[in-house]
């Protein structure tokens, strides 16, 4: 049986005594039925692992000793960062999820022209913690021990100016340069961004704005993929090219 991993914003060290939080213990103790004596893994988004055990269950609350520290990196050489434009909650939802799971280091949320979701200040407050524990989960289930970054919400001009002399790719449906005909200098790249549209695509304004800025156009073929399908297309590609597919 595989043994449950859990996200923790703490510090850990080997030896550590203490109470899971409220969260872990509805899902490890209700959920799952762990008893005493069994074990769990926690990892607090840094590197590494940590092996602990359940050593005290009550009603509403348990108590855990980690026992030993595993360093296994699970990261991919490749530091790549989705620039992905809002779209629908649960698309949003899923492209960051998949996303996780195939190894992106950071994720840029993009306002655009054509959003169809444009939260306030205070909405995107929610939907970023929203998103920050839909990313956490997808480390918990994929083995990650470092936590994706999930950067504060820009429009395309703020993130173009912000990203100046970054190596940047952005999608366009119907653009000829595919994947394997791009060179790179240095080979192979140590970091990329990917910049995927919304539900209608970038505009044409924008698509010329982000090439102006320096920004490399590249198609996946013939057929329009929804945006969270390109976005987890093109991940997958660079992974396989330049990461650890």
């Amino acid at each position: 049986m595989r043994i449950p991993r859990f996200y923790l914003d703490l510090p850990l060290q080997t030896g550590q005594q203490f109470e899971l939080a409220p969260e872990i213990f509805r899902h490890a103790i209700q959920v799952l039925r762990l008893n005493p004596g069994e074990n769990l893994i926690l990892f607090n988004g840094r590197g590494g692992e940590y092996l602990a055990e359940l050593t005290r269950i009550e009603k509403r609350r348990a108590k855990v000793l980690i026992r030993n520290f595993n360093p296994e990196d699970t990261e991919s050489a490749l530091q790549l960062t989705l620039v992905q434009a809002l779209i629908k909650p649960d698309r949003m939802d899923l492209a960051l999820q998949k996303s996780v799971e195939l190894g992106v280091t950071a994720i840029q949320p993009l306002l655009t022209q054509r959003s169809v979701v444009r939260p306030g200040p205070e909405q995107f407050d929610k939907k970023r913690q929203h998103w920050e524990a839909v990313v956490s989960s997808a480390c918990e289930q994929s083995g990650r021990t470092r936590l994706p970054a999930v950067l504060p919400l820009l429009t395309l001009d703020d993130y173009l100016a912000a990203s100046a002399g970054r190596e940047r790719l952005i999608l366009v449906p119907g653009a000829h340069q595919r994947l394997p005909e791009l060179a790179f200098a240095p080979y192979p790249p140590p970091a990329l961004e990917v910049l995927v549209g919304p539900e209608g695509g970038f505009s044409d304004e924008e698509v010329s704005t982000s090439l102006q800025a320096g920004s490399r156009p590249l198609g996946l073929g013939p057929r329009i993929l929804r945006a969270e399908t390109a976005a987890l297309t093109i991940i997958s590609l660079l992974q396989q090219r330049f990461g650890d597919l």
